[in-house]
C-alpha cells in the first residue's frame, strides 16, 4: 500500500494509482524548500533539506552550498531536484520517516518493498535514521517464499539487524532446498556478497548429514 500524502487528496492505493505521470506534488513538508522529482513519472515529494541534509552524507553534499542544487533553495520558491534513476514510492516512505511522518509510514511492508528502502538507504547513508522503522518491516511472520526470505536476509545484513539475519538464515538453510544462487537477485547483490549465499549452501549440506 501505497502512503503518499497529499494536500489535496487521499492517501493514494495502489489499485488507484494513476498511469500517466502526475504534476500535483506530495506535500510531505507543505513549507519545505525542495522539491524531489522522483523516478520516471516525476513525482514531486516536496520537502525540507536541512532534514534530508541531517540524516544523509549524500544529500548533505548534494544540497550544500558547493553544488547547484544547493544554492539559493527556500520555502517560498522551492527548488526542484531531478532523481529520474530512484523509486517515488520508496523515497516517499523514506522522506516520511525522517519528517516524523508517523501517520504516512505503514507498520507493514512487503519483502519487495522492504528491499528498496535497503537499497535507497544505503545508497543515500541514511541507514541510522531508518533503522527504527526498518524495525518494523523486517518480520518473518507470515513470510514463506525463499526469494522474499532472501529479500529480508539481504536488509537484515544491511541494517545491522543480527536478530533477523539469523532468523532468515536459518530458514534458507534448514527449509531450503534449491540453489541458493537463484536467490541471488541484483537487489539482493547490491546489498550483501553473493559469496555469502555459497557459504548458506555449504551450512545446508552440512546440516543434512
Amino acid at each position: 500500500m501505497s502512503q503518499f500524502i497529499l494536500i489535496t487528496t487521499p492517501v493514494i492505493r495502489e489499485v488507484d494509482k494513476p498511469t500517466e505521470p502526475s504534476n500535483e506534488t506530495q506535500e510531505i513538508a507543505p513549507d519545505g524548500d525542495v522539491i524531489l522529482v522522483v523516478g520516471p513519472d516525476k513525482i514531486k515529494l516536496r520537502v525540507h533539506s536541512l532534514f534530508l541534509k541531517t540524516v544523509s552524507k549524500v544529500f548533505n553534499a548534494m544540497l550544500g552550498p558547493r553544488f547547484r542544487e544547493g544554492r539559493g533553495t527556500s520555502g517560498a520558491f522551492p527548488k526542484e531536484i531531478p532523481m529520474p534513476d530512484d523509486d517515488a514510492e520508496t523515497m516517499a516512505f523514506i522522506c516520511n520517516i525522517i519528517h516524523h511522518r508517523n501517520d504516512a509510514v505503514p507498520r507493514v511492508l512487503s519483502p519487495q518493498k522492504v528491499i528498496k528502502v535497503a537499497i535507497s538507504a544505503d545508497k543515500f547513508d541514511s541507514v541510522v535514521a531508518l533503522r527504527h522503522s526498518m524495525s518494523w518491516w523486517l518480520n518473518l511472520k507470515g513470510v514463506y517464499d525463499p526469494a522474499d526470505i532472501s529479500r529480508l536476509m539481504a536488509a537484515a545484513y544491511r541494517f545491522d539487524n543480527s536478530k533477523v539475519f539469523e532468523e532468515t538464515t536459518r530458514a534458507l538453510v534448514l527449509d531450503y532446498t534449491g540453489s541458493y544462487l537463484s536467490l541471488a537477485d541484483d537487489d539482493c547483490v547490491g546489498i550483501i556478497p553473493w559469496t555469502t549465499f555459497c557459504k548458506q549452501r555449504v551450512l545446508q549440506k552440512k546440516s543434512l548429514y
